[in-house]
Order: structure tokens, then C-alpha cells, then sequence
């Protein structure tokens, strides 16, 4: 029946209900807008909530970080057989200060404003500012030395520092103490007769904001207590008074701030047109017609709503079906009542199969039993989601995340409806992530991460546990394949070290990779030097194997130190430092070999770490001095040119020649500064000498390495206007052999500023031909090696007469450096070299003695009859 013909005239209700529909239209729009303004508020809020916990956190884990690195660094100090012996009683000062073990170094190098030596009895060493006193630590220190002692001492591990916070001259600082031990095998004794070493990092200013910055901190520093507002986050240092805080970004403020002007106006914009809206739909509500046209359209309006909420569950359903997640239902028995279509997509069931059973045959949780989950629902309608696992189709086992709500009708619960959100690719992606953490990304081995952990369970019973040896592992000609053949060859040799490794060691063992060419084996059971002897040459002979890389054979070899728990100790940092010591004893002895810790291996890199501080010293204090060798005419007669050669003028050792710390001076990048230094003063002096006189300056392979070695020679001829074209560098084969092309682009960028290119020690490369047609060389000078037996051996003086013959066929100039005797020079004379260099002109002598010798040498030009050679010894 047609509910139209049924109708009945209705009286004038248009206008009432226009006009409510529009209040309520309005309603809900300020409504919306309120809505929409509270949540930008919580946002805002949100963002400075979490400034707040982050500036908390991150000033707490950076002063975490602080208190770990200065319990290491006192632990290499005070876990030392050299420190017990000598602070231990009576200090020896003359050690421990003079000598720079335990003296101002610590303050200027290492930013250690305090250092004392503390028995049961009185302060017994203290050095303040890097300043040696005789005074007391509470002099300078608000803390209880007793208690600090007491501390120490009381500890079952005596090998662990122990730290607190304490004024220090009325300001806070980081207070750390350790006792003194020795770390080889001799007994301690009572512990309470131990010496105790305290640190004091006076945290100043500086230092946070320097450690700030490291974590992203503005403004880290120090303020009283009562100064600091309430909302402020900070981290207490213990009774000090004292709070660590940090400026705040503040980013909801910033926020509001910059959304404000440009939601402001289009608010405007909006309730001005909404209005205009509803003054319209009221103006328009009073020209309805009262009649059955009202009816019909009302007729109209509610099969149109019929219609828009079949559209409406129509939609639903297509959600429901085409959903990433699929949605669930089940009864108050926790049986099954509803699945979407996507249920059978992503587990590979039928809907059908799983109507009727039980909720908890599908899923399983092992932390949360699903059915007491469900029943909490009741009581917290905001509980969080549970994750839970399932076996699809297949029987492969996937991971969902599943949400619930009751189903309430009457206030009687008839069941729950959620949906479940498939998170298997999101699980194996976290435990990816756990996975690198704790592994190497190219070889697959344990990182350092794992390598710690594992260490500190395997160490853990000390005595009790089984004897563990840690063998560390550098890989010997690794650079030069890296460098000449690129990095893919140099991850495959890793990647077949990393097998390798693994296969010659247990399953119970384990093969670390430190980063690098370094790898770490650590055996469990296996602590004799028999067992570890045998190992240790089935893995090198395994390593020296030859790897393939694109069809070339690749030659490797490996250097290890080894470090042994019943020996060594059972702290895992001690262990692989001393297994580090032992690799560089190890690689000194010639590479290929195995090295065993041994106590005086440390006083070696003490030895080795003082000679690198008082090399920096040097530098420091103008220690060093110019001594010039000068070239002659191969007569012997004129000085053609001089070679400037550095010397150390040690305050205890007098004068040391280059090669005792040259070497370190490369292998510690002091070689920049260095040459800097020796090219500036050589080109100074040289500014006294005649202009026909040549400057000869040696550059090191490590300066090319390191640093910008042209723009160091301009800045030093510019800055002493010494004329480029006096200017001679000896370079060795070595920089080429290093890197060619770089080389190549230096050497072609420093002939472009005028200077001379000379090539030192030919001869003694297997390639030197070859350079010297690529490179741009203007001489070359002839090892000594050849002439030293010029005059014996035959086959020597018919190399020197072929480098003499290459270098005129390639217009170079021939130098011969080494010449020692009469004879010598009269050989090379006969053969036409084109000058001459040794100790039978003169040795290198310092800038008077040379001034004195140029002066006689050019006496002796204008003056025939004198001798041909000013000789000078």
C-alpha cells in the first residue's frame, strides 16, 4: 500500500524543526570547535610532558655515562701492580709526580681537578689544580675520608671503584675512590691496609655543557636547590645542595604559537559563513507550504533515511570485509558468533570452520590466560591490548595484537566483539633489531654487546667458574688489500676470517668481532699455554690459508695476545686490556705469532704512554732544535743546498736523533704539527743564508695520510715569505705506495706553488722507475746502502752508474747521500753525479756551525788554493 495516499494534512511544523535543527547544527559546531581546541591544549601539553621526562632522562643517563668512564679510568690507575708498589706506605713523589704516572697530567689532559692518596691515618699524596700540596683532603673535599675509606674497603671486589657526589671548594663534584691493588698474582692481604686513590671531577660549567651537548642537552649545569622552579625537571647529586638541570625546548608552547595566527582567522571565516548558514535556514523555514506537500516530503525524507542506513551497513560491511584487521564476536561462553571475510585472507581458514568454538582453541597468550583477560573487561573498559599467537592454515605460527570491548544490552553483558591486527612481520622485525644489537652486520659474529655480556656470566663465579682465555685477534696485511682493492674485497676477507674463526673453536666457545680487523675468541676449559699453543697454530695456519676474491688470491696473516682469567683476573674489561697489551707485544715481534700477557708488558705501554705525553710536552715547549746537513758540488767544494734535520733536546735524555720519536710522533698524528713546526723554522732560518742556497725539508708518508700538506707549505711560505723555488721536499716511495693517485694530485698541487720534488732512497723500491716517469720529480738521491760499497763491490758502482745515467736521461739531478771517504767521492765524481752528501763534508750541525761552514765553503770558492772540502764533525 502506498503510505503517501494514506497521508493526512499536518499543521505548519517546518519552521519549528528548521529552526531546532539549526541550534542544534550550531550546538554541535561549537561543540566541534571545543573539542578541536581541548585536544590542541592536551597536545601541547603532551609535547611539554615529554620535553620534561626527556631532559629528566637524558641529564640523568649523562651523568650515569660520567660516573661509568671515571670509574674505568681510575680503575687502569689504581688496578696497577707499578701504582701498589709505589703509593703503597710510604708514595714515592718522584714516581708519582715528577714522572707524570699520577701528576698534573690528570688535571691538564684529563680534567681531574683533585687527586689523593688516603690511608686509615692521614692524607698521604694530594695534587690539586695539577699542583702538588702538602695538605689533607678535607682541606679541599666536604666528605668524611673515613667513610670514604670505609667504603673502599669494606667491598668483597676491591677491583671496583665506588663513587659519590661531595663539595669540592664549595662547589659539587664527582667524587670517585678505588683501593690499590696490584693486578698480578701476589696476595693483597687485609684490605683494610690497602691505600686508597680518590678522583675529583669538579663539575664546572664547562665540562656539562660539553657532556650536554653529547645528548642533546641546552644548557646543561649546576644550581642550589631552593633556586630551582618546581616544574623544572633535575637529578639531585645526593646531600650537595645541588640539582643537575637542563633548559627546556617547551615544543607544545612553540606549537600553539605557530598554529594560533593561521587557525585564528579560517575559525573566523567558519563561524561567519555557518552563521550566515543558519540566518538563511531560518529566513527560508517560513516560506513552507502547509500542506500535504509536507506530508509527502516527510514521506520522502524517511525512505531516504531508510535508504542512507541500508547504505550506511552496507558500508560497515565493506569496511569490515576490506579491513587491514579482521573483526571477531563471541557469546558470553567465549564461542565464536562472528568473523569477517578478512579472518580467512590472512589465516587461511574458512569463517565457517571456527563459528561455534571456543575463542580460546584460536588464540593463545602465554603471559595472560585470554578467558581471564575478557572477564577484566568488565571491570576496566580501558585495558590495554593483548598480544597473542596463532597457527594459520599452514601451521606456521603468526603474531596478532587483539582489542576488546563488552557487548552490553539492558546492562546485561552478552559478549564481546574486537578485532585482531596481524603483527607477525612487526615481531620479526623487533627481534631483527635485537638480533643486530647484539651481533656484527657483516659477519654475523657476537659485537662487543654480546662479547660483555657473555664475559661477565662466564666470569662471574671468579674461582668457582671454569679457567677462560681470551685470545684478541688483528688481522696483519688487512690494510693494503682494503685500500688497493676497495671495500669489497675487505668484507669478504672479514666474512671469511668470521668462518674461519668459527671453525677452529667449540661450540661452548664463542668468536667476537670488535669492529675493524679485530676479533676476539674467548675459549671456556682451556687455560694451559700447551692447549693454547696448539690452538693458536691451527688457527693461524687456517688464516694463512689463501682467499679467493673474483679468482685472485688473497694473503692474510695474524697477530694475537692472549689474556688468561686465573692469571689475569675475572674482570672482563681487565681481561681484554691486557689481551690488547699482549697483541701489541706480539705484532712488535714480527707479526704472525702469539704473544701471553706478562705484568711488565704494562710499564712497556706506560713507557710508551710517557714518551707520547712529553713528545706533546715538546711541542709545547719549543723542544726542539734545527740541525743541517749540507749538499755540495760533487768536487766537494760548494754547498749547493741543505737539508734541515729535526733533533729533540730531551730536559732528561739530552739530544735524540729522529728515529727514537719520529715513529711515535707518526703513529700519534703529532707528525702534522711537527712538520708544520720544522718547515716554518727551517724556512726562517734559511732567510739568513745566501739566495742561491737551497732549503731541503723532509715530509713523512703519515703527513700526506693526515693532512692537507698543501695548503701546510702555503701557509708557511706565505706566512715567511720564503721563496717557493728555494724550497726542496725529499719524498719516499712509501707515499705512493700508500695511496698513488692521491699522491699523484698532492705532488702535482705542490709543484703548482714553485717548490722542488726530490726523491729520497732511490733505489730501494721495487718501483721507483715507474714513479719517476708518472710523478713529478726534479732529482733523486741514491740510497746510501749502494754507495757505502761503491768502492768493493762491482755490482754496486754499476747500479749507481745506472741511476746516474737514468736520472741525466730524464733531466734530474743526482744526489748521493752517505758519502763517507776520499774515495767515495772520487768514484762519483768520475761518474758524473751531480752532487754528493755524507759525513766526510760535514754531519748534520746546528744553524751557527753551519753559518761558520758556509762562510769557509764560499772562501774556498773564491780561493782555489784551500782544501775542496770544509769538513765538519
Amino acid at each position: 500500500m502506498d503510505i503517501s495516499s494514506r497521508a493526512t494534512p499536518l499543521p505548519d511544523l517546518q519552521g519549528p524543526v528548521t529552526r531546532r535543527l539549526a541550534i542544534a547544527v550550531g550546538a554541535l559546531f561549537i561543540a566541534g570547535v571545543i573539542a578541536a581546541t581541548a585536544a590542541l591544549l592536551g597536545i601541547a601539553r603532551q609535547l611539554d610532558e615529554d620535553d620534561i621526562n626527556d631532559v629528566r632522562f637524558y641529564s640523568a643517563r649523562a651523568l650515569e655515562n660520567r660516573i661509568t668512564a671515571s670509574k674505568n679510568y681510575i680503575t687502569s690507575y689504581a688496578y696497577w701492580t707499578t701504582a701498589y708498589e709505589r703509593l703503597s706506605g710510604t708514595v714515592d713523589t718522584n714516581w708519582a709526580y715528577n714522572e707524570q704516572n699520577m701528576g698534573k697530567t690528570l688535571f691538564t689532559n684529563d680534567g681531574y681537578d683533585g687527586l689523593f692518596v688516603l690511608d686509615r691515618e692521614r692524607t698521604q699524596y694530594a695534587v690539586v689544580r695539577g699542583q702538588l700540596l702538602d695538605a689533607q683532603m678535607p682541606a679541599f673535599l666536604q666528605v668524611p675520608a673515613m667513610s670514604l675509606i670505609e667504603q673502599v674497603q669494606n667491598q668483597p671486589d676491591l677491583t671496583k671503584p665506588v663513587s659519590t657526589y661531595a663539595l669540592f671548594e664549595d662547589w659539587p663534584a664527582l667524587v670517585t675512590a678505588a683501593a690499590i691493588i696490584p693486578n698480578d698474582e701476589r696476595p693483597v692481604g687485609d684490605p683494610h691496609k690497602t691505600s686508597v686513590l680518590v678522583f675529583v671531577d669538579k663539575l664546572t660549567p664547562t665540562k656539562l655543557r660539553k657532556i650536554g651537548s653529547g645528548y642533546g642537552l641546552n644548557n646543561l649545569t649546576l644550581a642550589p636547590d631552593e633556586t630551582i622552579d618546581p616544574g623544572q625537571p633535575r637529578v639531585a647529586l645526593d646531600s650537595t645542595g645541588y640539582s643537575l638541570v637542563a633548559d627546556l625546548e617547551r615544543p607544545g608552547q612553540h606549537l600553539l604559537w605557530s598554529l594560533l595566527p593561521t587557525l585564528s582567522p579560517a575559525l573566523i571565516v567558519l563561524m561567519a559563513l555557518t552563521a550566515w548558514f543558519f540566518r538563511h535556514a531560518l529566513r527560508s523555514s517560513r516560506y513552507v507550504d502547509n500542506s500535504v506537500e509536507a506530508m509527502q516530503a516527510s514521506n520522502q525524507a524517511l525512505l531516504a533515511s531508510n535508504r542512507a542506513l541500508e547504505a550506511s551497513e552496507e558500508r560497515f560491511r565493506a569496511v569490515a570485509e576490506a579491513a587491514s584487521d579482521w573483526i571477531w564476536e563471541v557469546d558470553q561462553e567465549l564461542s565464536i558468533t562472528y568473523l569477517s571475510a578478512r579472518f580467512s585472507a590472512v589465516t587461511g581458514y574458512p569463517q565457517a570452520q571456527w563459528i561455534g568454538q571456543g575463542i580460546g582453541h584460536l588464540l593463545a597468550c602465554d603471559t595472560t590466560p585470554l578467558n581471564l583477560w575478557l572477564r577484566k573487561l568488565n571491570e576496566d573498559s580501558n585495558a590495554s591490548d593483548l598480544r597473542c599467537t596463532y597457527r594459520d592454515c599452514k601451521g606456521q605460527q603468526r603474531h596478532c595484537r587483539l582489542s576488546a570491548r563488552p557487548i552490553m544490552e539492558s546492562a546485561t553483558l552478552v559478549g564481546y566483539r574486537g578485532t585482531a591486527s596481524d603483527i607477525t612481520d612487526e615481531v620479526a622485525a623487533h627481534a631483527q633489531i635485537q638480533h643486530l644489537s647484539l651481533h656484527d652486520a657483516l659477519t654475523g659474529l657476537p659485537n662487543r654487546n654480546k662479547l660483555s655480556r657473555y664475559l661477565d656470566d662466564a666470569l662471574l663465579l671468579k674461582e668457582h667458574a671454569p679457567p677462560v682465555s681470551l685470545l684478541m685477534i688483528d688481522l696483519d696485511n688487512f690494510k693494503p688489500i682494503n685500500d688497493s682493492l676497495g671495500h669489497p674485497a675487505g668484507d669478504a676477507v672479514l666474512h671469511e676470517v668470521a668462518g674461519r674463526l668459527r671453525e677452529c673453536t667449540r661450540d661452548h666457545d664463542i668468536v667476537a668481532r670488535l669492529g675493524g680487523d679485530e676479533f676476539v675468541v674467548v675459549l671456556c676449559g682451556m687455560d694451559t699455554h700447551q692447549e693454547i699453543d696448539r690452538f693458536c697454530t691451527r688457527l693461524i695456519g687456517s688464516l694463512h690459508q689463501p682467499i679467493l676474491f673474483e679468482q685472485q688470491p688473497l694473503h692474510i696473516g695474524a697477530s694475537v695476545g692472549i689474556a688468561l682469567s686465573r692469571r689475569h683476573g675475572y674482570v672482563a674489561s681487565e681481561l681484554i686490556r691486557c689481551a690488547d697489551i699482549a697483541l701489541y707485544q706480539a705484532k712488535s715481534e714480527g707479526k704472525n705469532t702469539w704473544c701471553y700477557f706478562e705484568a711488565h708488558m704494562s710499564d712497556q705501554i706506560q713507557t710508551r704512554r710517557q714518551m707520547e705525553d712529553d713528545l706533546r710536552s715538546a711541542l709545547t715547549n719549543n723542544e726542539f732544535v734545527l740541525h743541517y746537513q749540507p749538499r755540495y758540488k760533487v768536487d766537494g767544494k760548494e754547498i749547493v743546498s741543505v737539508e734541515a734535520l729535526v733533533r729533540w733536546q730531551h730536559p732528561a735524555k739530552g739530544l735524540l736523533g729522529p728515529d727514537l720519536f719520529i715513529p711515535l710522533a707518526e703513529q700519534t698524528d703529532l707528525i702534522v704539527p711537527l712538520g708544520r713546526w720544522v718547515l716554518r723554522e727551517a724556512c726562517e732560518t734559511a732567510l739568513t743564508w745566501p739566495a742561491d742556497i737551497l732549503l731541503s725539508v723532509n715530509l713523512s708518508p703519515a703527513q700526506f695520510a693526515i693532512s692537507d700538506v698543501v695548503e701546510d707549505v702555503r701557509e708557511v711560505l706565505v706566512g715567511t715569505r720564503f721563496p717557493a723555488s728555494r724550497l726542496e721536499l725529499e719524498i719516499t716511495e712509501n707515499v705512493m705506495l700508500n695511496d698513488t693517485d692521491g699522491a699523484l694530485t698532492t705532488m702535482t698541487a705542490l709543484k703548482e706553488l714553485g717548490v722542488r720534488l726530490n726523491m729520497d732512497d732511490f733505489g730501494t723500491g721495487y718501483s721507483s722507475l715507474g714513479y719517476l716517469r708518472a710523478y713529478p720529480f726534479d732529482g733523486i738521491k741514491i740510497d746510501k746502502r749502494f754507495i757505502a760499497s761503491i768502492s768493493t763491490g762491482a755490482n754496486d758502482r754499476a747500479v749507481v752508474q745506472a741511476i746516474i745515467g737514468l736520472g741525466k736521461a730524464m733531466g734530474l739531478t743526482v744526489t748521493a747521500e752517505g758519502v763517507e771517504t776520499e774515495e767515495q767521492l772520487d768514484i762519483l765524481g768520475k761518474d758524473q753525479c751531480n752532487e754528493v752528501q755524507g759525513y766526510y763534508m760535514s754531519r748534520p750541525i746546528d744553524k751557527a756551525a753551519f753559518a761558520s761552514l758556509l762562510q769557509a765553503s764560499r772562501a774556498a770558492a773564491v780561493d782555489p788554493s784551500r782544501p775542496r772540502k770544509g769538513r765538519v764533525t
